[in-house]
């Protein structure tokens, strides 16, 4: 999909889920969390079927609405909303499949009937990536530690690109202070969002906003900074990149600095503290090929890294046991990452709760950008 294309839909997925019991279950509070964290916080919740309509129609005209809607309140909504264009798909959470099966419609845009939040869950999070610009590739450059003592020229080309654009990526960091990076960064966003009201907003309260310790806050939400940053990482657009230049370099050192005050809350047992992260994706199998071929080898992200904690949310993310993929030319993939020997002079990473757009229920641990990675085994 284009960015002219992009542009010309609403840019944010929403999910709307109306049950009277969504506070009352231990089982509807955990799925809620996870809900939170598959559209970065976009979550809204309603026990009143007239104020979920409501909400609904005036509110999220903009967006892209996926509905969770209980049997109860389901047979007598539905048909008041489906129609809206906006609405892109429905849900049906219920204890009850049976009574669901003998009120809907086909038109009733209904993705599916669900009695458990795990099928639930990843055919949300299917259909959301269905309908918004793919992001199915890994950003990845790979080092052959075979070669680590060859000069530049004898390098193959994965590994001359992997020193070339960490290089770059330095140098860019270095000249962020320089010229009118800001000024450049928000002239582009303007250019590629000329035509779309709502993100023209956001980009004038970025332009008078924004400073160096909101940049958690801006990378976590989304808009028109994840998306053209991401999207220019992922493609190593260097133009765009170069213009990006001062936010990445923002970024970075709020990244640090959270990295560097974990390290000291944890200098007492640091020397043999481990810890684990997860990150879910679908890759492609000629990707997934490169990966299995990279055993022992060093690979670099070309982009900030988002993992998380919890690794039911990362499974979700990759789409395993979900039974639709089977025939999908994408491949379910698990990345187990553990982090030994932490020190001010490696990588950093920042744990995000309290610190991005979704202050609550956020597992997010986001590595800076480049950062490298020994692939021990795949299974």
């Amino acid at each position: 999909m284009s960015i002219e294309n992009i542009n010309n839909l609403p840019q944010e997925s929403v999910i709307v889920w109306l049950d009277s019991t969504i506070e009352k279950t231990k089982d509807n509070q955990d799925t809620k969390a996870l809900l939170r964290q598959l559209v970065r916080g976009r979550l809204f919740t309603f026990d009143d079927p007239n104020q979920c309509i409501e909400h609904i129609k005036t509110e999220l005209i903009r967006k892209r609405v996926f509905l969770i809607v209980s049997n109860a309140f389901g047979q007598n909504v539905i048909p008041l909303i489906y129609e809206l264009p906006y609405i892109q798909a429905i849900y049906i959470y219920c204890g009850n499949r049976k009574v669901a099966e003998s009120w809907k419609k086909p038109e009733f845009k209904i993705s599916g009937i669900f009695t458990k939040k795990q099928p639930l869950l990843h055919q949300i999070c299917n259909d959301v990536v269905n309908v918004c610009d793919p992001d199915d590739d890994l950003p990845m450059s790979i080092f052959h530690l075979a070669e680590r003592e060859n000069t530049l020229q004898k390098l193959s080309d994965e590994s001359a690109e992997f020193m070339w654009y960490r290089s770059l990526l330095m140098v860019l960091r270095l000249m962020a202070k320089y010229g009118n990076s800001k000024t450049e960064m928000i002239a582009e966003c303007r250019a590629k969002y000329h035509d779309n009201e709502l993100e023209k907003k956001k980009i004038d309260d970025f332009e008078q906003n924004y400073c160096p310790k909101r940049a958690f806050w801006w990378y976590t939400c989304d808009n028109f900074v994840y998306r053209l940053l991401n999207k220019a990482l992922r493609t190593q657009d260097i133009e765009i990149i170069f213009k990006f230049r001062f936010f990445i370099n923002d970024l970075h050192n709020q990244i640090e600095q959270l990295y560097h005050q974990y390290l000291d809350t944890h200098a007492s047992i640091i020397n043999h503290h481990h810890l684990r992260v997860y990150r879910g994706q679908l890759l492609s199998l000629t990707e997934l090929n490169v990966l299995k071929l990279s055993v022992n080898e060093l690979i670099s992200m070309n982009s900030f890294l988002s993992t998380t904690l919890n690794q039911e949310l990362a499974k979700i993310f990759a789409g395993t046991n979900d039974q639709s993929n089977e025939s999908s030319s994408l491949q379910s993939v698990l990345f187990i990452i553990d982090i030994y020997n932490m020190s001010k002079e490696t990588t950093p990473f920042a744990m995000l709760k309290n610190h991005s757009w979704c202050l609550d229920e956020e597992d997010e641990v986001l590595f800076t950008i480049s950062a490298i990675f020994k692939v021990e085994s795949d299974e």
